[in-house]
C-alpha cells in the first residue's frame, strides 16, 4: 500500500456521471472518497444527454439541479412519429405528472444537457469538499479483498502500479468494466445486429417541422431518433441517431455521403446538412449476474448496458449510485450492517435493471423498427391511445421517468 493512501475511505473506479455523483454524495455525507479515472480530463463527447424528472429530484439534494437547469434545455414534451405515414403519432408531456397524486414531481420535465456538463457540475461541488479526492490517469487493474477491506492495484499514465486500500470499492468503470472482469462476474445478454451512429448538426428541426427536443421516428427500415442539446455556446445542436445495417465497413458509414443519405431519408428538410460530430458504436443489452462481490459493488454501465432509445442508461446508473451511497453512509455511521445493506442493494437494483431498464429500452427500439406492418400499426395505434387517455398517459410517463422503478425498488427489503 502506498504511504500516501488511507484505508479509511471508499474507492471508486471511474469518474463518469455515476462515479462522480456517487463520490459527491458520499463526500457530502462526510465519507472519505478516492475516485480513479483513466482519462486526463472529462471528454466532451456525444454520449448521454437526457436527465429525467426523477434524476433531477435526486441530484437536487446534492446541490446540482439549479446549475444543470442553467446549462440545459427544459424538455417537458417528447414525441413519437411515424415516418411511413408522415404523421405525429403521440406526444407525451411530463407536465401531466404535476397533478398526479401518486408521485411527487418537483421537476415536471426532462433536461437536455450533455453528459460532460453533468460530470463537471458534480465535480465543481465535490472538488472543494475535504473528503473528496480524484486521481486522473489512474486505472484500477486488480482488486483484492478480505473481511476488513479492499485493495485496488492502480496503473498510472507511465505504467507504474500502486496499491490503494479502502473499506469498499465501487466499480463505475463502464460497460467494459475492468472491476467486473477481475471479479469474474458474468455479463449475460446480447449485442444488437446493427451499429448505431450519432451525428450532429446546427440545423433547426424545431423550426422546420415542429419537432420537440426529444423525438423518436418509427420506420421499418430506417428508424431514427432526434434530440436537441444546448451546445457549448448554447447555440443549439441537434443530434440524430441512425442505425447502420449490413456489412458496410465503419469507414464507409462514417463518411459524409453515407450520413447525408440517412438525413435525406429520415429528415429531408434542407439538405445537405453541416455535420459537426459523428460517433459509431455497437450497442449491447446486458445485466451483470450480480451487482456485488463481497465489499466490491457495481453501478451504472459496469452493472448494466442498454440501447439509448428512451435515455435510460445514465439515469438508471445515477439511481444505482445514489441508492448505494445512501446504504454506504448508513454502514459508515454504524447505523446498519454491511452484509444486510449491500445484499439489499443487489436485490433492489439488479432486478430493476432487468425489469425496467432492459425491458423498456428494448420495447422502445422494437416499436421504432417493427417490420410487420399490421403489428406496427397496432403498436402505434396503442401508443396514440395511451397518449390520449389521461390515466394511461400519466402511467406511461411514470415508467418513462423511472418513478415506477424507484417505487418498486424501494419496496424491496
Amino acid at each position: 500500500m502506498s504511504p500516501n493512501s488511507s484505508t479509511d475511505r471508499i474507492l471508486i473506479a471511474g469518474a463518469g456521471p455515476v462515479g462522480m455523483i456517487t463520490g459527491l454524495a458520499l463526500a457530502q455525507a462526510g465519507v472519505p472518497v478516492t475516485v480513479f479515472d483513466t482519462l486526463a480530463d472529462v471528454p466532451a463527447d456525444h454520449r448521454a444527454s437526457t436527465l429525467h424528472p426523477s434524476t433531477l429530484a435526486m441530484v437536487d439534494r446534492l446541490g446540482m439541479t439549479g446549475s444543470l437547469i442553467e446549462q440545459g434545455l427544459l424538455s417537458p414534451i417528447f414525441q413519437f412519429r411515424d415516418r411511413v405515414a408522415g404523421r405525429l403519432v403521440a406526444e407525451f408531456d411530463y407536465g401531466n405528472l404535476a397533478d398526479d397524486p401518486t408521485v411527487e414531481v418537483p421537476y415536471p420535465f426532462a433536461l437536455q444537457v450533455e453528459q460532460h456538463k453533468t460530470i463537471l457540475t458534480a465535480y465543481g461541488i465535490a472538488k472543494d469538499l475535504p473528503d473528496f479526492q480524484i486521481l486522473r490517469e489512474h486505472t484500477v487493474m486488480e482488486v483484492a479483498q478480505d473481511a476488513d477491506g479492499v485493495t485496488a492495484t492502480v496503473e498510472t499514465a507511465d505504467g507504474a502500479r500502486q496499491e490503494f486500500s479502502g473499506r469498499f470499492l465501487i466499480g463505475c468503470d463502464g460497460g467494459r468494466s475492468q472491476v467486473r472482469k477481475v471479479l469474474e462476474i458474468d455479463f449475460p445478454g446480447f449485442t444488437w445486429e446493427e451499429r448505431f451512429i450519432i451525428v450532429s448538426t446546427h440545423y433547426d428541426f424545431e423550426a422546420a417541422d415542429g419537432f420537440g427536443y426529444r423525438n423518436y421516428l418509427a420506420h421499418p427500415e430506417r428508424w431514427s431518433a432526434l434530440i436537441k442539446v444546448p451546445g457549448e455556446e448554447k447555440e443549439g445542436v441537434w443530434r440524430s441517431l441512425f442505425p447502420a445495417f449490413g456489412d458496410a465497413p465503419d469507414e464507409e458509414v462514417l463518411t459524409d455521403d453515407w450520413i447525408q443519405a440517412r438525413y435525406r431519408e429520415c429528415l429531408p428538410y434542407d439538405p445537405p446538412y453541416e455535420i459537426l460530430h459523428r460517433n459509431l458504436y455497437m450497442v449491447h443489452q446486458r445485466v451483470a449476474a450480480s451487482f456485488r462481490a463481497g465489499r466490491v459493488l457495481l453501478a451504472g454501465d459496469a452493472a448494466h448496458v442498454n440501447n439509448p432509445v428512451g435515455g435510460m442508461g445514465m439515469n438508471s446508473g445515477i439511481h444505482d449510485g445514489l441508492n448505494l451511497a445512501d446504504k454506504l453512509v448508513r454502514i459508515w455511521r454504524g447505523e446498519a450492517e454491511a452484509e444486510v445493506e449491500l445484499a439489499r442493494y443487489d436485490r433492489q437494483r439488479r432486478p430493476m435493471a432487468e425489469k425496467y431498464v432492459q425491458a423498456q429500452s428494448i420495447r422502445n427500439k422494437e416499436l421504432l423498427q417493427e417490420t410487420d406492418m399490421a403489428v406496427r400499426q397496432q403498436r402505434l395505434d396503442e401508443l396514440a391511445a395511451t397518449a390520449g387517455d389521461p390515466a394511461r398517459h400519466r402511467a406511461f410517463l411514470r415508467n418513462a421517468a423511472l418513478y415506477t422503478m424507484i417505487e418498486e425498488a424501494d419496496a424491496i427489503e
